[in-house]
């Protein structure tokens, strides 16, 4: 895996789009040629912007999953920059994928023409989950460097839509409705997903959250279980905005329950962060948006479309 000195820069520039006001030009970048499918960006740059947002993709996703949303040009408009950055990663639950990251991000940093006085970082699924770890890791790594570790940068702010950030609580959800549907549903389609990450986790971890515990822990974005939260003390700096669709009636429909929803942990860090003084997160609850268009517009609450992306564009600009 290059590193961020020697990584060859390998840059296609696509054709501008419109030079209407405040749109902004796409280009993609990616470390090499030889990883231009699994480590690149996509980064949409307009002729003001000093302040740039980094948007991940859930596990599945790629450069292009944001393709439909407007974020882009929202953001634009507010003299912001946006680049979708995609690794080739398990879902960002080890180290050493934080730090790949951290070298794409370098990577697009030596193409960049204006170095962005602040930057936000944000996503959906995975990709919240890893945004809110990079922020962690970028703030940890700046108060006592590791060897190799030093971050490209420290975003000042970051979001989150529906991810799994308690990877106890993820992992019990995850067994819990594995064994429910297959005693009860094995035709139901959440089943597959459960059955993979159930094991998926046992093996990267060492075992159960009873038998890694530590691992667990050391790797989630907070830890509810844990007083002070375990790794949520390295975001007491950074502007958070958690989006989430708590929708019961969904999760019991499908015969599942609330450990099975990513909401819990939204509204968990939430809470623990303000009872800790923690004065710029907010929790965003939404209502009825949940659809998936790449799954045929499947209703369903853990998606990126329950997001109000001008609301949220709004929120980026205050912040950063």
């Amino acid at each position: 895996m290059p590193s961020r000195r020697t990584a060859a820069l390998s840059l296609l520039t696509l054709p501008a789009l419109a030079r209407a006001a405040a749109t902004p030009e796409v280009q993609r970048g990616a470390w090499d040629a030889s990883q231009a499918q699994t480590d690149q960006f996509r980064l949409w740059q307009g002729a003001e912007g000093r302040r740039l947002v980094l948007l991940l993709p859930p596990f599945g996703g790629d450069a292009d999953y944001y393709r439909s949303s407007k974020l882009p040009q929202l953001l634009a408009v507010r003299g912001i920059d946006l680049a979708v950055l995609h690794t080739h990663a398990t879902g960002f639950l080890e180290r050493a994928e934080l730090a790949r990251l951290d070298r794409l991000i370098g990577v697009l940093l030596q193409r960049y023409a204006r170095p962005p006085a602040r930057v936000a970082i944000g996503g959906f699924s995975a990709g919240g989950f890893a945004a809110l770890r990079y922020a962690q890791w970028a703030a940890e790594a700046g108060t006592h460097p590791p060897a190799n570790e030093a971050p490209s940068l420290r975003p000042v702010a970051a979001f989150s839509v529906d991810a799994p950030l308690d990877l106890v609580r993820w992992y019990e959800g995850m067994k819990r409705g594995r064994d429910r549907l297959l005693a009860h549903r094995p035709s139901s389609p959440y089943l597959g997903e459960m059955k993979y990450l159930v094991p998926f986790l046992e093996g990267l971890m060492g075992g159960s959250p009873e038998q890694a515990l530590a691992a667990y822990e050391g790797q989630s974005v907070f830890s509810a279980a844990r007083p002070d939260g375990g790794n949520a003390r390295w975001l007491r700096d950074v502007a958070l905005r958690l989006y989430t669709e708590p929708d019961a009636a969904f999760f019991v429909e499908q015969g599942l329950d609330w450990v099975s929803s990513n909401s819990s942990d939204q509204l968990a860090l939430t809470a623990l962060l303000r009872l800790q003084g923690h004065q710029q997160v907010s929790l965003v609850l939404t209502q009825g948006r949940g659809i998936r268009p790449e799954l045929g517009n499947a209703r369903m609450p853990h998606a990126w479309s329950i997001v109000d992306e001008p609301e949220l564009a709004d929120w980026l600009d205050r912040n950063l």
